[in-house]
């Protein structure tokens, strides 16, 4: 794989720097990682395995750079490359149209401290519904657990939120971009809706619960 087929497939151009596309894979790699799809039907576990393994191919090429090429005295003259009309920007994950920026995240609440994941990208309605329900479920399981974490969750659910009006009100993907280096050739398929699992409900009302107990015992024993 060349310098520039890789770059086209993390999404960042010819003079990102080595940070920028480590940062790109990341995002991406987070999006299409088969652990996402293993309750998905094989052929899309097929195809995640293998848009996973065209990333991590993808960040090696520009991490230890393209192979050296044989030297030669002479090298054929090149015609000037002739300019590419502009394409619409298809989704970062299935290439398809039409897509939308989305800027998703989870949190962890860790006691004292918590931890968050960003997910944003431009993404079309089917990725980016199936990924916003996974981030928006482990965000409502994981994210009470902590003294801050409690506050900073209710922020991560309504900007979560935000975004899923977004996606709502987008046309569903139909074409694909052609000439598009996206990992998935399909969009991601659907996962379960967050109102259909049962631990983001009960670690809800679990944390809720304990809050409410906090703030009793507070009230009792204020002078």
């Amino acid at each position: 794989m060349d310098d520039s087929t890789a770059r086209r497939i993390l999404g960042v151009g010819p003079h990102a720097s080595l940070r920028q596309a480590r940062k790109a894979y990341m995002q991406r790699a987070k999006m299409v990682h088969p652990d996402r799809y293993a309750h998905a039907e094989p052929p899309a576990q097929r195809e995640a395995q293998r848009a996973m393994a065209e990333l991590n191919e993808a960040w090696r090429t520009i991490r230890l750079g393209p192979p050296a090429r044989p030297r030669v005295d002479h090298e054929p003259a090149r015609e000037p490359d002739r300019a590419e009309p502009p394409r619409p920007r298809g989704c970062e994950i299935c290439g398809h149209i039409p897509a939308n920026r989305i800027d998703i995240r989870s949190l962890t609440g860790l006691l004292l401290i918590h931890r968050s994941e960003r997910y944003a990208g431009v993404l079309c309605r089917g990725c980016g519904t199936a990924l916003w329900r996974d981030v928006q479920a482990q965000t409502l399981t994981l994210g009470w657990w902590g003294v801050l974490a409690v506050f900073v969750n209710l922020a991560v659910l309504v900007n979560n939120g935000s975004y899923l009006r977004t996606l709502s009100g987008m046309e569903w993907p139909t074409d694909r971009v052609a000439g598009t280096e996206a990992p998935l050739s399909e969009p991601m398929p659907a996962t379960r809706k967050v109102t259909a699992r049962v631990l983001p409900w009960v670690a809800t009302v679990t944390a809720a619960f304990v809050v409410a107990l906090l703030v009793m015992l507070l009230a009792r024993n204020a002078p």
